[in-house]
């Protein structure tokens, strides 16, 4: 008979993959101390503490007793639960107790972590706190003796949140950090450590001012609930974002060889040399990251692997995976780079343009901001002397258009370039493209069972979530996330409410991450561009969105915008670019579910905003 014990979150016990009932709080407190020292005697006299927090009563030891043998007939295991004196001994296998696999799964992270291993600490760290559904045994009444040992699980897994951000750091995570690091703050808003984790990770993606309202918001909340100032490492680190210290740039790391995954030898006629230090490369978050990407990350390897080498860039929709794919395929490329490798997210500049970039890369090389020529051509100058005669990969993510990168690339021979953009920058001179399109049916299905992390799934409703995400690994990694989290939500239920479109970009939104956001940085690009084709592209989608409809030809576009067809083929062609529409097939365009519902709220959005200026006018 197979046992699942779990504390991690409510108290529940599976046997055979089925919950039993555990009967009344009190006897959920008896289970819930055994637990927390399996394999070992309890005493009667710490469970009658452990189970009363008053004064027990005087017949507390008998109806222990009736306790332990209703326990007994649930976990239908009479040799389990076995009295030996002073007490009772429960016995736990290997592999039921989430508690002893999340000790762990701690110990094995934070051993790499302190071995300079962060990408192995960052698999161990969230696998244990993978285990964690709420807070520890919160279905259980918390007495005077229980109670500390139940804190002492939820410091635990602090620690490991702690541990985890330090990792992420460690590896160049740094935007991608900050909004689950928002979030683990405001759960937890006395740890220090976490709020120095969330300033730096805000500083190194160059927003200095939110590091310093976070310091704020600390300072604040712990004067309020505590009556206490910020400790001196969360006030050295204040300091140091106000004088914007050169040390709080990531620290120069080549990454730590992972022993379970050997990185490859070097190419022929490469001399091994020693590695010359280079900025931390953000890595994939774990084994889900890359579902269904291996012909990509093979093609993207491949080109960064070519000589002589060319630049290349991955270019998809909001939501695809670009910046994922790129980042492993960066991160599994830097042993062949000694030279350094380097991640500039242009999204996370104040001003993402070609200098700031430039001033960004320099400033990862060691330049201080007093350093960097003030002129774009001086400032290449610079780079292109920093990194002569050196094997360096640089990752520019999040490209938005030619002019952010056209003066690097050339200037800089022996560095190698991998771009990421929504846009095909068909401007650019001698570059390789690669187009990167939604997951398969089977990839999708994959990415979500892992991200949802159900003992049980239902085949059926797991393909229409997925079918309903568009098999978008944004909007797929959001609903994994929320199902994850919503154990009360079944996935049929789920399903239903994702089917609702008026509520469906609502509920494809979770903390920072959101398909509506996404969708809106196209929309926009595409406002905020004056040409004739843009105006008739931009009429054209408020159109499409009035009626509701996702295909679209030029007939039918010339007749939508009252136009000729020319001025119609320009104005779908323009949509296509942004990746707000598809050619499917010559003359026929098409907006995916997800695309097309962002277009029916920004024409009810603009259709009010006309009714408004209107009643003004009147």
């Amino acid at each position: 008979m197979n046992l699942r014990f779990e504390l991690l979150g409510p108290v529940q016990v599976r046997r055979n993959g089925r919950p039993v009932p555990l009967g009344s709080p009190k006897q959920r407190a008896l289970l819930t101390t055994l637990l927390l020292e399996p394999n070992r005697v309890v005493s009667i006299d710490r469970l009658v503490m452990a189970v009363w927090d008053e004064e027990p009563p005087r017949s507390a030891v008998a109806n222990l007793r009736t306790y332990v043998n209703r326990l007994r007939d649930t976990l239908g295991e009479g040799d389990r639960l076995t009295a030996r004196t002073p007490g009772y001994v429960l016995t736990v296998h290997s592999g039921e107790l989430d508690v002893t696999e999340f000790a762990d799964a701690l110990r094995q992270g934070r051993q790499a972590l302190s071995a300079g291993r962060p990408e192995a600490a960052l698999r161990h760290l969230s696998a244990a706190l993978a285990r964690w559904r709420g807070a520890p045994a919160e279905d259980v009444p918390r007495s005077a003796a229980l109670g500390p040992r139940l804190d002492a699980l939820a410091e635990q897994r602090c620690l490991a949140l702690e541990a985890q951000a330090e990792a992420r750091l460690m590896l160049g995570e740094h935007a991608e950090a900050v909004p689950e690091l928002r979030e683990t703050v405001a759960a937890h808003p006395t740890r220090e450590r976490l709020w120095g984790s969330l300033m730096l990770a805000l500083y190194r993606t160059g927003d200095s001012a939110a590091a310093l309202s976070a310091y704020g918001q600390a300072r604040t909340f712990l004067a309020e609930e505590l009556g206490v100032e910020p400790g001196p490492e969360l006030a050295e680190l204040h300091r140091s974002v106000l004088n914007r210290d050169p040390a709080l740039q990531a620290v120069p790391l080549f990454p730590v060889p992972d022993p379970s995954h050997p990185a490859p030898p070097p190419e022929a006629g490469q001399k091994a040399g020693p590695k010359a230090a280079s900025a931390p490369v953000a890595g994939p978050r774990g084994s889900t990251s890359l579902v269904g990407r291996d012909p990509e990350l093979n093609e993207l390897l491949a080109a960064i692997a070519a000589s002589p080498p060319r630049p290349v860039a991955v270019h998809g929709p909001a939501g695809v995976g670009k910046s994922a794919l790129a980042l492993h395929a960066v991160r599994t490329a830097a042993p062949a780079f000694p030279g350094g490798v380097f991640h500039v997210d242009l999204r996370a500049l104040p001003r993402p343009g070609a200098y700031e970039t430039l001033t960004r890369l320099l400033g990862l090389l060691g330049l201080a901001d007093g350093q960097i020529a003030a002129d774009l051509d001086d400032a290449v100058l610079q780079f292109g002397t920093a990194t002569a005669e050196r094997r360096v990969l640089v990752l520019l993510d999040n490209v938005t258009d030619e002019g952010q990168v056209r003066p690097l690339i050339g200037a800089c021979p022996d560095c190698l370039f991998v771009i990421t953009s929504r846009m095909v920058l068909a401007a650019l001179d001698d570059v390789d493209h690669l187009p990167l399109a939604p997951l398969t049916d089977d990839a999708a299905y994959e990415l979500l069972v892992r991200l949802c992390r159900r003992d049980r799934v239902d085949p059926e409703q797991v393909r229409r979530v997925a079918r309903l995400c568009d098999n978008l690994p944004l909007a797929l990694r959001i609903a994994g996330k929320r199902l994850a989290v919503r154990r009360e939500w079944t996935l049929a239920a789920f399903a239903d409410m994702l089917a609702d479109e008026e509520h469906r970009l609502d509920l494809l939104t979770c903390g920072d991450l959101s398909v509506r956001s996404a969708l809106d940085l196209d929309y926009q690009a595409l406002r905020q561009c004056g040409g004739l084709a843009d105006g008739s592209a931009l009429a054209l989608f408020h159109r499409l969105g009035e009626r509701g409809m996702a295909d679209c030809g030029s007939a039918t576009a010339a007749g939508l915008l009252g136009c000729d067809r020319r001025t119609a083929w320009a104005a779908l062609g323009r949509l296509a670019d942004l990746r707000l529409m598809k050619s499917i097939a010559p003359d026929h365009y098409r907006m995916n579910d997800l695309t097309r519902l962002y277009a029916m709220e920004i024409a009810r959005t603009a259709g009010k905003h006309e009714s408004e200026n209107s009643a003004a006018f009147i």
